[in-house]
């Protein structure tokens, strides 16, 4: 047939085809010079094609924005060395007395900003406490015999502590969960065990208020270290106090409820109406 005689849809087809065959030789040609080519060309041809897919496509477009959920695997072991090192800061060292050359007598956990629970070893007077990058002047403001907890206030309302520890609800407590011991803040020496029982304690109270059934939390740990030892979960909540009250009940791997002795420090003394 005479190219002449074709007609437009001839000559239209006939024109896709050799553009057709013409870009897959070019392709085929291109891709042997670039496997030939040294590694310095290869590079730079590389970053001209990045940058030009860069520049074609806009960063925002006026389509609308699809959204997808992307799933994220966190080890166990990795929430637990994150939730110690977030735990070393809100724990504190209770000295003997208001210096740093008596020896340390107790762990202290902040409950609430500027507010430390430990053991009722330390029953009165004032007390030098380390806590993070900050030393300072505590008081004991509340003794509770009953479950071995002492409250500890800072002479200076002008201290600005760090943000306090987040407390587990003793109720949401699973047994065989997995639970650390802060047993030093100064060698940084934990322990690491689980959950065994959750029981009644005692009934505890300030003065005028509402009783509050304060449980105990049993581990599998030994947290006899040092008075005071606090306990969290893997999240790095505060789950329970190590006192001698909690260990003489359930062993040395017994602490009290956390969320227990926030209740109780949160409840309010009840008044009588006058006559």
């Amino acid at each position: 047939m005479d190219i002449e005689e074709l007609n437009k849809f001839q000559i239209v087809l006939l024109t896709l085809l050799v553009s057709f065959v013409t870009s897959i030789a070019t392709g085929i040609v291109t891709v042997t010079l670039l496997q030939q080519a040294p590694p310095g060309v290869t590079q730079t041809i590389n970053r001209v094609v990045e940058r030009t897919i860069e520049t074609i496509v806009p960063s925002s477009t006026s389509t609308p924005t699809k959204q997808t959920t992307q799933t994220v695997v966190v080890k166990e072991d990795d929430l637990i060395t994150g939730s110690i090192a977030s735990a070393l800061s809100k724990t504190g060292r209770v000295f003997g007395d208001v210096s740093t050359s008596s020896p340390v007598v107790a762990l202290a956990a902040e409950i609430s900003p500027g507010v430390l629970v430990t053991d009722s070893a330390v029953a009165s007077g004032e007390h030098l406490v380390s806590l993070g990058k900050i030393n300072s002047v505590f008081t004991v403001s509340d003794v509770f015999p009953d479950i071995g907890i002492s409250v500890l206030i800072p002479e200076s309302t002008t201290t600005v502590f760090g943000d306090p520890f987040t407390v587990a609800d003793a109720g949401s407590v699973k047994l065989g969960s997995t639970v650390t011991a802060i047993l030093s803040v100064a060698n940084e020496r934990v322990a690491i065990g689980s959950v065994a029982a959750l029981f009644p304690l005692a009934d505890a109270n300030k003065k005028g208020a509402p009783v509050v059934s304060v449980r105990a939390v049993d581990t599998t740990l030994d947290a006899s270290s040092i008075p005071g030892v606090p306990l969290i979960n893997i999240f790095g909540d505060l789950v329970g106090i190590s006192t001698s009250a909690s260990e003489f009940a359930g062993g040395k791997g017994t602490f009290v409820s956390a969320s227990d002795i926030a209740a109780l420090l949160s409840s309010k003394a009840t008044t009588t109406p006058a006559k």
